[in-house]
């Protein structure tokens, strides 16, 4: 008797049995009564199938022996995709061994598409890539807009970790030499902001101070020209005619020295927030930058 279990779409356990005739017989494991129909000269035997991920939909619509097969052969891929892996990764090692590291980075470059995590192989590649860490500044270069979240994410949290551990003193020496340069950039670049920002200071107090009083005269002329203007129609004579056009005269002037003082105060502002702006100026922007290297470096110490 030939036996094979089955679930049903309910998900209860099914038993089908086969006799000379073919399958006859179906019986539901959980049902209150099992019937189980035992016929004289039938051949018992089992069958396995293979589990249905939710995902492998290339599963679907496949006898069981097609299934079996696929998942078989999936499994042998996979199994060389790994062996293919661990060999491009020793050979990889090997040539860290002997400083070859232009041939190890092609090595580990392969490696990094054999395997989803591929620890190893990022810690290898980098390897490669810095020299062993002698120039690590190569990695820094690599994510110093992207910053340290996009660099975990890149490597692998593992392989980030495996860094931090195999290679803390060369980070800490790293900080000590950018700490060193650091120092004096920011001496000159902060004493040189200083020293600016005290003129710009008085230049806009001065500024400031013009553009009030230039904008009084302003408003005196607009308001006399606009009175005068409403009261032409008021005499026979149209002597307020004149007075609109004097004013009106005047009123242009004082609002062209206004606006001259208004255009100064403007860039004293704009000069002031430059000033305030590290990345202005060569020696600034130089100190930002061994800022953000720091940064990065320090991330690897925590």
């Amino acid at each position: 008797m030939e036996e094979r279990m089955i679930d049903d779409e309910y998900g209860r356990g099914i038993r089908l049995k086969k006799t000379q005739d073919g399958y006859v017989d179906v019986t539901d494991e959980l049902a209150e009564e099992n019937e189980v129909l035992d016929e004289e000269g039938a051949e018992e035997i089992a069958f396995e199938f293979p589990m249905l991920e939710e995902d492998d939909e290339e599963l679907e619509g496949l006898s069981p022996e097609e299934a079996i097969e696929l998942r078989k052969k999936k499994e042998e891929e996979a199994k060389a995709r790994r062996e293919e892996y661990e060999r491009l990764c020793k050979e990889g090692n090997e040539l860290l061994e002997t400083q070859s590291y232009k041939a190890a980075e092609l090595k580990f470059e392969n490696a990094l598409q054999k395997d989803a995590i591929a620890t190893d192989a990022s810690v290898g590649y980098w390897r490669a890539k810095t020299a062993d860490f002698s120039d690590p500044d190569v990695l820094i270069e690599e994510y110093l807009e992207a910053g340290f979240e996009s660099l975990e994410y890149d490597l692998g949290y593992e392989a980030v970790e495996k860094i931090k551990q195999d290679y803390k003193h060369v980070f800490e020496q790293r900080i000590e030499e950018l700490t060193e340069q650091e120092k004096p950039l920011e001496e000159v670049v902060l004493g040189k902001q200083e020293k600016r920002r005290a003129i710009i200071k008085e230049r806009i107090k001065k500024s400031l101070k013009n553009f009030i009083i230039t904008v009084i005269p302003v408003l005196i002329t607009l308001v006399l020209t606009i009175v005068f203007a409403t009261l032409i129609r008021s005499t026979p004579d149209g002597r307020f005619i004149w007075f609109t056009v004097g004013g009106g005269v005047l009123f242009v002037v004082s609002f062209c020295i206004f606006g001259g003082f208004a255009n100064k105060l403007i860039n004293d502002y704009r000069i002031n927030s430059e000033n305030e702006d590290l990345s202005s100026t060569e020696d600034g922007a130089n100190l930002l930058e061994v800022r953000e290297y720091k940064e990065l470096y320090e991330r690897f110490l925590d």
